[in-house]
């Protein structure tokens, strides 16, 4: 019975969802869009790359079964492992390409197993340089990011591994989780507040250096900002006390100059949030303002809309939430419904959504 339940769910249709930087997508599309061209026909893996406005990050949405999305991976790591060697200067180096996904929160349990377990046993099972789970939810949305370095063979065997893992529940969870909208210097931002957190925490100092497993001299990159290969980590230039508690700034040690030469002559410093005060999914909504992402069939938006967007208005007024649908993209199976309004609004109209999504399957 377990044999043929895993066998199921081999062969089941699930999505894959990867963050890159907006200074990536270049080299995922490439001019003229002959590398994704080239990704789609050299895989049976449907692919979906969003598109950029602004600066935001790019998001690369596979769909198929875990066969055929491993060996879409395995296909765009060695796309990215190319692309890699003809930026570098040096021959000699054997920097790895990464990859983020995004796993719904749910899963991560699964994914980590208890104590870490599974992670420790993956990188020295899979032989793969760097996996990572990142300790908080993307805010604004219950996705976080799955972090994975090495070869081609290496992130071909963890994807396939990761979607085992989570399987069936990931496919339930990618309809009903709060997706992640691409914003500007949304995955810096994460890398960031990742870095600082294991900068501050002692336990994982240690494990914070293994990232630096990339030495920059003599690598030359194309994009200086690039986030296809694990950076070195560079210290903030706000630094922390001991235990952590906040931020330690010059104006901390005032005694040799007064308040007002102070304010204006030394520089103004970016304030960085601890990883204390951190966004999670408990208090991510900290404005009377909320706004939430639902994934509904493609299959279903016009029922959704309704004639005339009779149905679509009939929601609105009965929540008192905005409700708005992305346009519909080819060979993409799925529309994102995007509610915005006061809590108690967008709650009523999420539960309204679902309700009118099971009636309309039910026929």
């Amino acid at each position: 019975m377990a044999e043929t339940t895993q066998q199921d769910d081999i062969k089941q249709k699930s999505m894959l969802r990867l963050i890159f930087t907006h200074e990536d997508g270049g080299v995922l599309i490439g001019k003229n869009g002959r590398h994704i061209t080239k990704l789609k026909e050299t895989t049976s893996a449907s692919w979906f790359v969003s598109r950029s406005s602004d600066g935001a990050d790019r998001l690369v949405v596979l769909r198929g079964t875990i066969e055929e999305l491993s060996n879409a991976v395995f296909a765009l790591a060695q796309h990215l492992g190319e692309q890699a060697d003809q930026s570098r200067l040096s021959e000699s180096s054997t920097q790895f390409p990464t990859l983020r996904f995004l796993f719904p929160t749910k899963c991560i349990g699964s994914i980590l197993g208890l104590g870490g377990a599974n992670i420790a046993k993956i990188r020295a099972d899979l032989d793969v340089s760097w996996l990572h789970v990142f300790h908080d939810a993307i805010p604004f949305s219950s996705e976080r990011i799955v972090e994975v370095s090495g070869s081609e063979a290496s992130l071909q065997a963890v994807t396939s591994w990761l979607l085992q893992t989570t399987m069936p529940e990931l496919v339930d969870l990618q309809q009903t989780s709060t997706v992640y909208c691409p914003t500007k210097n949304g995955l810096r931002q994460m890398q960031l507040q990742e870095r600082q957190r294991a900068s501050c925490d002692p336990h994982s100092r240690n494990t914070s250096s293994s990232v630096v497993q990339a030495d920059k001299e003599g690598l030359s990159r194309k994009r200086s900002h690039s986030l296809l290969e694990v950076d070195s980590y560079r210290p903030t230039s706000v630094h922390r006390d001991a235990d952590c508690k906040r931020p330690r700034r010059s104006s901390d040690n005032t005694s040799t100059r007064s308040a007002k030469h102070h304010r204006s002559s030394a520089r103004p410093e970016r304030y960085v949030p601890s990883p204390r005060h951190s966004y999670t999914d408990s208090n991510r909504h900290v404005s009377s303002e909320q706004q939430e992402k639902l994934v509904v069939p493609d299959s279903i938006a016009g029922r959704l809309i309704g004639r005339s967007g009779n149905h679509l208005s009939s929601l609105k007024e009965r929540s008192g939430a905005q409700i708005e649908l992305s346009p519909r993209v080819p060979n993409m199976q799925d529309r994102i419904v995007t509610v915005s309004g006061r809590p108690s609004q967008v709650s009523s109209a999420c539960r309204l959504i679902r309700d009118s999504i099971r009636s309309f399957e039910d026929l």
